[in-house]
């Protein structure tokens, strides 16, 4: 199948390379007001907001420890990592390295359609 590249959205798509970084992450103001696909569990588009940020659905986290680096992924409004579900990312950090350690400075994330990663705390310094 042929994909064809566009600088433009769909007509009636946002534009998320005309978006700045920081409108990604804001949390929307009136969740009840977003509309779901009705085929689908409302649930499963949620994003996962920590401390006022709020991470898409879809959005990846790549952690590294010791030379290896682990992966999750937001879905259903959680981090989800091996199956697991994390509310935090001090708590999904700390599955791994099996001590203490500040989540935000642990992951970095990118979010579905983007090409790099960035660390979430630079995210919540931006908020």
């Amino acid at each position: 199948m042929e994909s064809i590249k566009s600088d433009s959205p769909l007509p009636g798509e946002p534009s998320f390379n005309k978006m700045n970084q920081k409108d990604v992450f804001q949390v929307p103001k009136n969740l009840d007001a977003v509309e779901f696909n009705s085929q689908k569990n409302p649930i499963d588009d949620l994003p996962w907001i920590v401390d006022d940020l709020a991470f898409p659905n879809g959005t990846e986290f790549r952690g590294k420890y010791k030379g290896y680096f682990y992966y999750g992924e937001v879905s259903s409004g959680a981090l989800m990592m091996n199956g697991k579900e994390f509310l935090s990312p001090s708590a999904a950090a700390m599955t791994i390295t099996r001590s203490s350690v500040d989540g935000w400075l642990f992951w970095d994330c990118k979010t579905p359609g983007a090409s790099s990663w960035i660390n979430i705390h630079t995210l919540k310094q931006m908020k």
